[in-house]
C-alpha cells in the first residue's frame, strides 16, 4: 500500500498533472453547483414540470454532439481543445450569471445554461483522453484516474452544498457568477500546462495533419463520407472490442443508476427516513462522501494488470448497496448503505476510466471518451425518469431493490468479456512491461496483446553482446533485468536500464545496426520481431511519431560522436 500513495504522491508532484487535475475539480464544482442552480430557478418559475423539461434541454444536446465534439481531441492538441472547453464554460456561465442577475427572458436563460451544460459534457471526454499522454507510467496512470475520481466525487459534494449557499445570498445568479471565476482560473492552469507542452514539442500533441508542436498542418479537403467516418470512429472502435463495448455498457448503467438516485434521495430524505425536505442534501452528500471514499480506494487497482474483477466487484457493491435500502430499517443502516453504494460509485469510476484508456487505442480514444459521455447524459436522464414510473408501480422500497439489482444483472449479461476474456494471464508482465515503453504505450490493448503474445525472452551474460553496430536490424528489445551499455564507433553514449527499449532505429528506418549494444551484467531481454513491431507502430500515428522523435534524438546524439 506505501508503493500506492507512492505513486499517488508523484502525480501531485507533476506540475502539469497538478493543473490539470486542480482545473479539472473547479470544473466538477461548477457543473454540479450550476446544475443545481438551474434547476432552482425552473422550479421557482414552473414546478416539477418546467425542471423536468428543463432538464431534458440541458441533456438532449450533450447526447448528440458529445460523441462528434469530442473527435476535435483525435484531431488537435487534446491540452488546447481541453482548454477551450473550460475557456467557453466561463465565457457562456459568465452570459448566464448576466442574464439571470438582469431578469432577461427565460428562454434566453434558458438557451445560456443549455449550451454551459453542452460545453461541460465535451470537458470530461478531453481530459480522459489527454491523462495517459502526461504521465510516466501505467501505475501514474490509475493514480491520476484515482486523484480525477476524487475531483469527480468531491465536486458532486461541494458543488450541490456551495449552490445551496450562493443561492441564499444571491440566488441563482451568484452560482453561475462564482462558477464562471472558478473556470478562469482552471483555464489559466490549463493554459500554462498547454504553452509548457508547446514550447517543448512535447510528444503527445502530435497527431496526424500537425508538426510536432501541434500546429494544424493544411489537409485536403474531405467529403461528408470521410467526415461521418471519422465523427464515428469511437462508437466503431467500441463495437469492434467485446471488452470495451462490455465497460462502456456497465459505465452508462451505472451512470444511469446515479441519474436514479438523484430522485431516489428525496424519496429516501422525506419518505422514509422523515428528514423533510431539508434531509434531500444530507442524503445526497452520503453518496458523495461514499463516492470519495470510493475514488480513493482506487489506489488498490494501481499495478494490477487486469482490472475486469475489480470493475465487477465494485459495480456489485454499488447495486448491492443501493438494493439492499429496500430491506434495511433505521437511518443509520440506510446511511452505512448510502456510503457503501457512493464508495461502488466511486471506485467503478477509476476502474472503467482506467480500463477504457487501456483498450481504446490513442487515435480514437477522445472519440470513444465522447460515445460513452453522450450515453452518460442519456442514462443520466432516463434514470431520473424512470424512478417516479417504477415508484407508481412499485412503490417506494421497491424502487430501490430494482435499480440497484438492475446493475448486477447487466453485469451478468456483458460483464464476463472483461473478466474472463483478454490476454492468458501468463502474459500479463509482458503487457506491462511494453505498456510502460513510451512508443508503444498508446497502442490500444488488442494491439498490445498480439505483441505481447508473441515476444520471445533471451538471457545474456555479462559483457556478451546483444547487437552489433553495421548487422542488419531483425528484432527491437525491451530490458527486463541488467544494465547494457549503447556506443557508436567504439565510444559509450549511453545506458539502457529495465522498462527501456532499444533497436528500433533499424527496424522504422531499414537501415543496418546504427550502434552496438554490450551487457554490463547478466541481463533478460524481451524481444519483438520486426515486422509486427513495424505493423503495430505504422496503424498509430502518436506511437509512430513518438518512435520518429526518439529516433530523431538518437541519431543526432549518435552523430556528435566522433
Amino acid at each position: 500500500m506505501s508503493t500506492r500513495f507512492g505513486v499517488l504522491a508523484a502525480v501531485f508532484r507533476s506540475e502539469i498533472l497538478r493543473r490539470l487535475e486542480l482545473a479539472y475539480l473547479v470544473f466538477a464544482i461548477g457543473e454540479w453547483s450550476t446544475w443545481v442552480a438551474v434547476i432552482v430557478y425552473a422550479y421557482g418559475r414552473g414546478g416539477a414540470g418546467e425542471a423536468g423539461l428543463v432538464v431534458f434541454a440541458e441533456l438532449a444536446p450533450s447526447v448528440l454532439l458529445a460523441p462528434a465534439v469530442a473527435s476535435l481531441g483525435d484531431r488537435y492538441a487534446r491540452d488546447r481543445v481541453l482548454l477551450g472547453t473550460y475557456a467557453a464554460q466561463s465565457a457562456l456561465m459568465a452570459a448566464t450569471a448576466f442574464a439571470l442577475a438582469t431578469g432577461a427572458h427565460p428562454l434566453a436563460i434558458y438557451a445560456f445554461a443549455t449550451a454551459t451544460a453542452t460545453t461541460v459534457a465535451l470537458s470530461r471526454p478531453i481530459h480522459a483522453a489527454l491523462m495517459p499522454e502526461v504521465v510516466g507510467s501505467p501505475d501514474d496512470l490509475t493514480a491520476a484516474n484515482v486523484v480525477t475520481g476524487m475531483a469527480e466525487s468531491a465536486g458532486a459534494l461541494i458543488g450541490p452544498l456551495g449552490a445551496g449557499l450562493l443561492i441564499g445570498l444571491g440566488g441563482p445568479a451568484a452560482v453561475f457568477a462564482v462558477a464562471a471565476l472558478g473556470n478562469t482560473a482552471g483555464s489559466l492552469a490549463v493554459l500554462r500546462v498547454a504553452r509548457s507542452r508547446f514550447r517543448s514539442g512535447a510528444p503527445g500533441a502530435v497527431v496526424p495533419g500537425r508538426d510536432p508542436r501541434g500546429v494544424v498542418a493544411a489537409e485536403p479537403s474531405r467529403g461528408w463520407r470521410a467526415t461521418a467516418t471519422e465523427m464515428t470512429g469511437g462508437l466503431r472502435a467500441i463495437l469492434a472490442d467485446p471488452r470495451l463495448r462490455a465497460v462502456v455498457i456497465i459505465a452508462t448503467w451505472a451512470t444511469l443508476l446515479v441519474g436514479a438516485m438523484d430522485i431516489l434521495y428525496a424519496v429516501l430524505a422525506i419518505e422514509l427516513m422523515g428528514l423533510g425536505g431539508g434531509g434531500v442534501g444530507y442524503v445526497g452528500a452520503l453518496g458523495g462522501v461514499g463516492a470519495i471514499i470510493g475514488s480513493i480506494a482506487g489506489l488498490m487497482l494501481v499495478g494490477r494488470e487486469r482490472l475486469g474483477v475489480a470493475l465487477a466487484a465494485s459495480a456489485v457493491l454499488f447495486g448491492a448497496a443501493i438494493a439492499a435500502i429496500a430491506i434495511v430499517t433505521g437511518s443509520g443502516a440506510a446511511a452505512i448503505l448510502l456510503v457503501l453504494g457512493g464508495a461502488g460509485s466511486g471506485l467503478t469510476y477509476v476502474g472503467a476510466q482506467t480500463l477504457i484508456q487501456r483498450l481504446a487505442g490513442d487515435d480514437v480514444m477522445s472519440r470513444v471518451f465522447g460515445v460513452l459521455q453522450g450515453l452518460m447524459m442519456g442514462a443520466t436522464a432516463l434514470g431520473a425518469l424512470a424512478v417516479p414510473i417504477v415508484i407508481a408501480v412499485f412503490g417506494n422500497r421497491a424502487a430501490f431493490a430494482i435499480a440497484g439489482i438492475s446493475l448486477p444483472v447487466v453485469l451478468v449479461l456483458v460483464g464476463r468479456a472483461i473478466v474472463r476474456g483478454g490476454l492468458d494471464p501468463g502474459r500479463a508482465a509482458e503487457l506491462r512491461l511494453l505498456r510502460g515503453v513510451a512508443m508503444l504505450s498508446p497502442l490500444s490493448a488488442p494491439v498490445l496483446e498480439r505483441l505481447a503474445a508473441g515476444v520471445t525472452h533471451s538471457t545474456h551474460a555479462a559483457g556478451s553482446t546483444v547487437i552489433r553496430e553495421g548487422d542488419r536490424g531483425d528484432r527491437f528489445y525491451v530490458v527486463e533485468t541488467g544494465v547494457l551499455e549503447v556506443s557508436v564507433r567504439g565510444r559509450l553514449v549511453r545506458r539502457l536500464e529495465p522498462g527501456e527499449g532499444f533497436g528500433e532505429i533499424a527496424l522504422i528506418r531499414d537501415v543496418p545496426r546504427t550502434a552496438t549494444v554490450t551487457a554490463i551484467n547478466d541481463v533478460s531481454l524481451v524481444g519483438i520481431d520486426a515486422r509486427p513491431f513495424v505493423v503495430a507502430l505504422g496503424g498509430q500515428p502518436r506511437s509512430r511519431t513518438v518512435a520518429d522523435g526518439l529516433v530523431e534524438d538518437r541519431l543526432a546524439a549518435d552523430a556528435t560522436v566522433g
